[in-house]
């Protein structure tokens, strides 16, 4: 969930947007899912990467440009979870929490009267706020032997905050979007709507160290729901 530091965060930039300029006409909120994959070559075969879900939670500002185009900043603070898991059922689930900073063109046609669908196209720039552990690892100072005398290494549940590791994480991440969405205006100034989004980094979430270090990027869909106030 989002703790208050985010929260304060996420307030701040939507305040700062809503007071840049008096020529704003729409302001709204959105929330979801995330699901996210991160793209990683690992040469290790056993090990596997899966998705993961989170949550998205954007504060949108909106002016239009013409009877079509709409320019849109979408402030918020989205989760980019994933899995990683080998043969042997060792997992870890790893949660990252970032603050959400894109900017995109939106084009938008009325189906019907009330009805509008729209497709946008834009950058991002996130900031890696935290990011979270869970799951099983082996205890290596918790050995038994079996009958056979074998070593038997024993599991445990972990759970943990990460240090970030200032010469290894790169923290800022860049990349691109794009979403489809569907509004439906409720009252005369009140609209709700439900969007589709895609984000594609293009910034390595770690700083190459060496040649032999393969390159990470996280891969995001979100399904979102939200309302919008036109101030026009």
């Amino acid at each position: 969930m989002i703790n208050k530091k985010q929260l304060s965060l996420l307030v701040l930039f939507g305040a700062m947007l809503m007071n840049s300029a008096k020529a704003q006409l729409n302001i709204g909120v959105d929330a979801g899912i995330t699901y996210n994959q991160l793209q990683f070559k690992s040469n290790n075969p056993d090990l596997k990467l899966s998705k993961r879900t989170g949550y998205l939670v954007n504060i949108n500002v909106s002016k239009q440009l013409s009877k079509w185009i709409t320019i849109e900043a979408t402030p918020g603070i989205i989760q980019k979870n994933y899995t990683v898991q080998n043969k042997h059922n060792i997992y870890q689930d790893i949660n990252n929490t970032y603050l959400h900073l894109p900017l995109d063109i939106k084009y938008e046609i009325s189906l019907l009267k009330p009805l509008k669908l729209s497709a946008a196209l834009g950058m991002y720039y996130a900031y890696w706020l935290e990011s979270n552990i869970s799951g099983i690892a082996p205890n290596v100072f918790n050995i038994a032997n079996n009958a056979e005398g074998d070593e038997l290494i024993q599991l445990e549940n972990i759970k943990s905050n990460y240090k970030f590791n200032a010469t290894q994480d790169n923290r800022s991440e860049f990349g691109w979007l794009a979403k489809v969405g569907l509004s439906y205006r409720i009252l005369k100034n009140v609209s709700c709507s439900l969007k589709g989004h895609y984000y594609q980094s293009i910034s390595d979430q770690q700083k190459q160290s060496n040649e032999f270090q393969s390159p990470k990027y996280n891969q995001t869909f979100a399904t979102t729901i939200g309302l919008a106030y036109d101030l026009k």
